[in-house]
């Protein structure tokens, strides 16, 4: 459980930067980082396939970032590979799409009320949050 809250905390940092600057704390990301790889080399709480998958989530979004020309955050996959380290393949992959489907429903909503526009830039570490803090109550 240490875990989730590690990330929660990780999250919330990174949204509020990401909300006020539209910016991801990478000395942030470095410290969480190899705190994660410390913490899983003395407790050998995940395998490394699981290790490697979890970052392998972030990699995949940081392919997408390279691929649309940074329409997709470069930090965003920065942070997921973070997250990957505490989390593991599957939670990862399961925060990143909650994150996406309740991006997606806020800002359809948006859309349909005339809040937000078609090609407007928006922080998404908010939503990963907002997934973590959900997958922390309801366990």
């Amino acid at each position: 459980m240490w875990r989730e809250y590690c990330v929660a905390l990780l999250l919330f940092w990174n949204g509020w930067m990401d909300l006020r600057r539209h910016e991801i704390s990478l000395p942030g990301l470095g410290i969480f980082g190899a705190a994660g790889i410390l913490a899983n080399l003395l407790l050998r709480y995940q395998t490394g396939f699981e290790l490697a998958a979890g970052i392998g989530v972030g990699v995949f979004v940081l392919a997408a970032a390279a691929a649309t020309k940074g329409a997709i955050g470069f930090g965003d996959g920065l942070l997921l590979c973070v997250t990957g380290i505490y989390l593991g393949g599957m939670d990862n992959l399961r925060l990143l799409m909650g994150g996406m489907i309740l991006c997606a429903l806020v800002l359809g909503m948006g859309l349909l009320l005339g809040k937000a526009r078609w090609k407007q830039q928006f922080p998404f570490v908010p939503f990963l949050c907002l997934v973590q803090m959900g997958r922390i109550l309801w366990r």
